[in-house]
């Protein structure tokens, strides 16, 4: 099966996305032109969260600009260019097909299907770099699983 996810994130910066995907342990491989997902689109699954309603031509499955690996899992995920022109989106096929090694174990590792810890810790990136460019000097605090910044100038 094959149930290629689209996630809602805009990335603009590859640097901070990479600092992001460090943090998690997963690895950002620039210009791996690939990713390993299923293969094969199987023309069964049309979700709002499915790659294919959301601007993605089925033949480009399985190709992007770059890719991240992710420990325990013979799927990654691409980072290919948005359908609207603007930076990147992930891409990765969300389906277990019951080895617990594939799409399952991206998004059990990533918090679900939407990837909130990878999408959280580019944010954070996002965020300090931007506090650090107006002068603030930026300290970060974790909590019952939630990321806390405080910027000081």
């Amino acid at each position: 099966m094959s149930h290629v996810a689209n996630v809602e994130v805009e990335v603009k910066d590859l640097t901070l996305l990479e600092i992001a995907c460090k943090k998690l342990g997963l690895t950002l491989v620039r210009n791996q032109k690939t990713y390993a997902w299923y293969g094969k689109w199987m023309d069964d699954w049309h979700t709002k969260d499915a790659a294919v309603t959301n601007g993605y031509d089925t033949k480009d499955f399985g190709k992007c600009e770059h890719a991240i690996k992710v420990p325990n899992s013979d799927y990654e995920i691409g980072v290919v260019k948005n359908p609207n022109g603007t930076g990147y989106r992930l891409i990765f096929d969300a389906y277990d097909n019951g080895s617990g090694k594939q799409g399952k174990a991206i998004s059990e590792r990533l918090g679900g299907m939407h990837l909130p810890k990878l999408k959280n810790e580019y944010a954070c990136a996002v965020t300090t770099q931007q506090l650090n460019q107006q002068g603030f000097r930026v300290t970060r605090t974790s909590r019952a699983g939630k990321i806390f910044l405080k910027g000081v100038q």
